[in-house]
């Protein structure tokens, strides 16, 4: 009985650790040409790290598109390696990363929630409209 209610505990408050999470930052992005290339110059083909190449454009390299704005999180190169396992697109704009992929350019807003510095996932939606 006792191990049942330490077990009931424990979920009870991993959910509420869960809840937890909170905005810790946001920015938008323009999604632009200098960003479908990594480092050597290959094409990206995944939506996530042309997301992390845009953050690594803006906080590494210096390489900033127009509407680009900055962010808290990202500069720290372990927490922008993490972009690609992280993201979530908002309902509704499902078709974004399609489009992006395709060669299209978008302006996007990224919401980041996590706790402290320590993002545990973003959310991609459009960035106007």
């Amino acid at each position: 009985m006792r191990l049942l209610a330490l077990m009931a505990l424990c979920l009870t408050l991993s959910a509420a650790a869960a809840r937890a999470q909170t905005l810790i930052g946001e920015y938008y992005a323009l999604i632009g040409p200098a960003d479908f290339y990594n480092s050597a110059g290959v094409r990206l083909g995944d939506f996530g790290a042309i997301l992390q190449q845009d953050r690594a454009n803006l906080h590494r390299f210096g390489r900033r598109d127009e509407l680009d704005g900055w962010d808290p999180i990202f500069g720290d190169p372990s927490q922008r390696a993490r972009i690609p396992q992280i993201w979530r697109i908002a309902p509704g704009s499902e078709y974004i990363p399609g489009a992006v992929l395709s060669g299209q350019q978008r302006y996007l807003w990224v919401r980041i929630f996590g706790y402290g510095n320590a993002p545990q996932f973003i959310v991609v939606s459009e960035g106007a409209g």
